[in-house]
């Protein structure tokens, strides 16, 4: 049983581990890309709802740093700017989970998160709680894992033409509910590849760094 303790922490370290040092999210790309395409000025319009908006703000000059890395020109005038990029970005509670780890009067701490104490009848017996099996009752603690989709929506058009050239989404999956710490590697995702085969939806791994 102590071997299997051991183990069973060491499994779990690691895949903390892993959870820790690498972004991981979807990427689907639709886009009408010009080949030969040479104006790359563009325009970063906002929408409804971010005038004004500090966080909104702060995510435009992570999304403008990208943009420049990709060879696009900053332009504040739309009349002479050849691309207007617009952005949104949402989070919402993707999945709740419940697990036991355990029957026993201990305390498990790899599932302490929003964790609480239970007593149920069980079958099982416990050297620590006197009675036959199938009287006793023990505690139990119940732990709930919450998921966050953060999702980020990132579109690329034409102005002269009104051409929408490019549509990319990226969603990921995680613990942190906080979207703010997640959309550096959302943008680095977007742009991995950009602007890549149309249509497709790819697993993307980003390096997160210490």
């Amino acid at each position: 049983m102590k071997k299997f303790f051991i183990y069973w922490v060491v499994v779990v370290a690691s895949l903390l581990s892993g959870c820790a040092t690498t972004f991981s999210s979807q990427v689907t790309s639709f886009h009408e890309w010009p080949t030969d395409i040479r104006e790359k000025s563009y325009i970063l319009e906002t929408l409804p709802g971010q005038e004004n908006n500090p966080e909104y703000n702060h995510y435009a000059e992570l999304l403008h740093s990208k943009l420049q890395s990709q060879g696009f020109l900053d332009n504040k005038d739309s009349k002479v700017a050849a691309l207007k990029v617009t952005m949104e970005y949402r989070t919402v509670l993707s999945e709740l989970q419940l697990s036991m780890p355990f029957w026993g009067p201990g305390y498990d701490p790899f599932w302490q998160l929003h964790y609480s104490r239970i007593y149920r009848r069980s079958g099982f017996y416990s050297p620590y709680f006197s009675g036959a099996a199938g009287s006793a009752f023990m505690m139990s603690d119940v732990g709930a894992r919450r998921y966050f989709l953060h999702q980020l929506a990132i579109n690329i058009t034409e102005i002269k033409s009104g051409k929408k050239l490019a549509q990319i989404k990226v969603s990921s999956e995680q613990t942190d509910p906080e979207i703010a710490t997640q959309m550096a590697y959302l943008l680095d995702s977007a742009f991995k590849e950009f602007p890549g085969q149309s249509g497709r939806t790819m697993n993307v791994e980003i390096p997160m760094s210490k």
